[in-house]
């Protein structure tokens, strides 16, 4: 039996009585078997059968040596083993409780950790759900709401979302200024079609009343033109209206010898109706003719462009057409 001593790890070699003897034979053997004879001669087969069994037996003395060799050293580490195995066992005993309390305590603090993030992730997502409350809002109420955004502490009040707080603000604020400027454009654009819906419906009203005005003048000028019923008793002396005025008589016919001294005018005339009122009570008082309406303004023009000067009806004149116009 050998022992450790005749190991040298350091140089990894063994000191065995029968692994020497055998590396001592070894250049005999190589001398020996370094050249082989013909192996299809009697000779040469029974050297081959010879030196297989020289070898084979030199082997197999060999391999029961390192196994009688090695017996010791494998009983010393299975003893070695089980002595640190046992030693193993003891330290586990101590180490476990302080093993579980530690895990107890990582476990409670991740868990901890992670219910922190939840509650975080809860406030971030609340961040970038900020853009879509006011979405379709008034220009004041995203400014605001851009205020509200801007005093989020996002650097200290995350912890571990931090980055992820201060991704989602610069986005809700992105998010939110283009909002802005979109509904300013809008809320813009609205208020001109606002005032020009406002000035269409004015002109339209004020066209409306000026026809409901007409309407009116025309139902007065005929009810004034109806001729009163017949009556037996003496009828009623109606006063005209004041501001009617009188008919100035007729001017005197020009002499022919004036006239024709005189240079043609052929410009066109035009009537403009200065008093309504006073035209209708004219009309109703005879100084004009059923044609003669308010809203008949090309009748008008054509008495206008026939007396010229010499037009006398009331709450009407008569005026020359600019030579820009009467083309």
């Amino acid at each position: 039996m050998t022992s450790m001593n005749n190991v040298n790890l350091e140089k990894g070699t063994v000191n065995i009585v029968e692994y020497n003897q055998t590396e001592a034979g070894l250049a005999v053997l190589r001398e020996k078997y370094s050249t082989l004879p013909d192996i299809n001669t009697p000779d040469g087969y029974e050297f081959h059968k010879a030196g297989i069994k020289e070898l084979t037996t030199l082997r197999t003395s060999l391999e029961a040596a390192r196994k009688r060799e090695k017996e010791p050293h494998l009983q010393a580490g299975r003893i070695i083993d089980d002595e640190a195995k046992r030693i193993t066992a003891e330290l586990v005993k101590l180490e476990n409780p302080m093993k579980d309390a530690k895990k107890e305590y990582d476990d409670r603090v991740e868990r901890e950790r992670q219910e922190r993030i939840a509650r975080l992730q809860v406030k971030v997502d609340a961040i970038k759900a900020m853009p879509g409350q006011v979405r379709g809002q008034s220009s004041q109420a995203i400014a605001d709401m851009i205020d509200r955004v801007g005093e989020i502490d996002a650097a200290h009040d995350f912890y571990d979302l931090t980055k992820e707080a201060i991704a989602a603000r610069q986005s809700a604020l992105d998010e939110l200024a283009q909002m802005l400027t979109d509904r300013q454009a809008f809320e813009a654009a609205e208020e001109e079609r606002k005032k020009a819906e406002a000035e269409s419906n004015k002109k339209a009203q004020e066209l409306a009343a000026e026809q409901e005005e007409n309407r009116r003048l025309r139902e007065q000028l005929a009810a004034l033109q109806q001729p009163a019923p017949a009556q037996t008793a003496e009828p009623v002396k109606t006063e005209q209206p004041a501001e009617v005025v009188a008919a100035k008589p007729a001017a005197a016919p020009v002499p022919a010898t004036t006239t024709s001294k005189a240079k043609a005018d052929n410009r066109q005339w035009r009537a403009v109706v200065t008093d309504k009122s006073a035209l209708i009570a004219a009309i109703a008082a005879g100084y004009g003719t059923e044609d003669l309406l308010v809203v008949d303004q090309a009748a008008l023009d054509s008495l206008a462009n026939d007396k010229r000067n010499a037009l006398e009806l009331p709450g009407v004149i008569a005026q020359p057409v600019p030579a820009t116009h009467a083309a």
